[in-house]
């Protein structure tokens, strides 16, 4: 399994995925703040971080950096595909089929 298929199969949960959307900007932006206010910067991680915890006691799995830090990196890829991307269809049950 992919890095990001991994990742997005650990964000099921609509109120996950809602958490998530806050998460992955407030976390990022801590990165231009840092040059700014760095405590500011640091209070914005501690809170991205305890959203997307949050969002992960919901859904009932753990964060998917835990089984690789990598997953970092692939949340604004997974957030904007999740904004601007086709969304995920589901396949069609035999019932369904022409």
């Amino acid at each position: 399994m992919s890095l990001y298929s991994h990742y997005d199969h650990a964000h099921n949960h609509p109120v996950n995925r809602g958490l998530h959307m806050l998460a992955i900007p407030t976390g990022f932006s801590a990165l231009f703040m840092v040059w700014f206010h760095p405590v500011v910067a640091a209070l914005l991680v501690i809170a991205a971080f305890a959203l997307a915890w949050l969002g992960h006691l919901v859904e009932g799995n753990k964060p998917a950096f835990f089984s690789n830090p990598a997953h970092v990196l692939v949340a604004p890829v997974w957030m904007v595909r999740r904004i601007f991307g086709k969304p995920r269809q589901l396949p069609l049950s035999e019932e369904q089929k022409p």
